[in-house]
């Protein structure tokens, strides 16, 4: 039997414990943060790589529960990344304000779901068209449907104009359509929100007012406002006089060479892809069956030959 004395046994224990601290040391200093999401197709190419950006703005983004993945530009973002085989695909979770950011720093990101617009042209490259928004709307809660209907005919340049008084909410960086861009230009919403579901709770809990959205995207949110409270929405959507044209979305990608062989890949893919009954059905959902035929005329008269 060998005998340690006790001043060994303090040493050998002094030396585990730090031989167990630097351990612990370096995995805290070598380890990264998880993407939400990281897909390695087969035949991925070590070093290609896409960071697809995406954040909760259900129906087109779902991020969490059952329907995570399943929303409008999540389903095109599947079918991109299969035919993108060659790359690795990541998907990272962020408000949109950080998307737009990242992306006039260079970020090699890609985001499902953007407008073109000349401001943005100067730090992204834009595929072919991917979707349709439309139609747009003024929200209300149903109590207040006679006091905007008094408004008739209700105007969103009135509202802001005349009516400041009435609260209401823009998405931060957001582009809604060219008429109506303009009008929140000329008369800017003092309050703005990050996500789409804290507009819809602020909504609903008469903290605004009013909301100009899409109509699919209330539809969405009425149905989750139901399931999540017990309640049914409270609210309505209103047409206004300026209501625009659909308006195409679009993945924009970081204004880089990267960037820029991304888009080109992309705009390869599409053309085939959006002449499938598949992409029809990924388009269409959540649209009300009222908007339905305008939707398809347009979907055959210019968005299917969209550049």
């Amino acid at each position: 039997m060998v005998t340690v004395s006790r001043s060994a046994r303090h040493a050998c224990a002094a030396a585990a414990a730090l031989v167990a601290a630097i351990s612990v040391a370096a995995i805290l200093v070598t380890a990264r943060p998880v993407p939400a999401r990281a897909v390695e197709a087969p035949g991925a190419v070590s070093g290609k790589q896409v960071t697809w950006a995406i954040y909760d703005a259900a129906p087109y983004m779902i991020t969490d529960g059952p329907e995570a993945g399943t929303g409008i530009a999540d389903q095109v973002r599947h079918i991109l990344t299969d035919r993108l085989a060659d790359y690795t695909h990541n998907v990272l979770v962020v408000p949109f304000p950080r998307v737009v950011s990242s992306l006039k720093q260079g970020a090699e990101w890609c985001f499902v779901g953007g407008v073109r617009t000349p401001e943005r042209e100067a730090f992204a490259y834009f595929s072919r068209p991917t979707g349709l928004f439309y139609p747009l709307r003024i929200l209300v809660r149903a109590s207040q449907r006679a006091r905007f209907e008094a408004l008739r005919p209700l105007s969103l340049a009135g509202l802001l104009r005349e009516h400041p008084e009435l609260r209401t909410s823009v998405l931060r960086n957001r582009v809604l359509a060219p008429d109506i861009d303009a009008i929140l230009r000329a008369s800017p919403v003092p309050q703005a929100h990050s996500e789409f579901g804290e507009a819809f709770r602020m909504l609903q809990n008469d903290r605004l007012d009013y909301l100009i959205e899409f109509s699919n995207i209330a539809a969405y949110y009425a149905r989750t406002t139901a399931r999540t409270t017990g309640e049914p929405a409270d609210w309505i959507g209103l047409p206004m006089t300026e209501e625009p044209e659909p308006v195409f979305s679009r993945v924009m990608c970081s204004r880089t060479p990267w960037g820029r062989a991304i888009i080109d890949r992309i705009d390869a893919i599409l053309p085939a892809e959006r002449a499938t009954d598949r992409y029809r059905r990924i388009v269409e959902a959540w649209s009300a069956e009222e908007d339905l035929v305008k939707l398809r005329a347009v979907y055959d008269s210019s968005f299917l030959s969209s550049e």
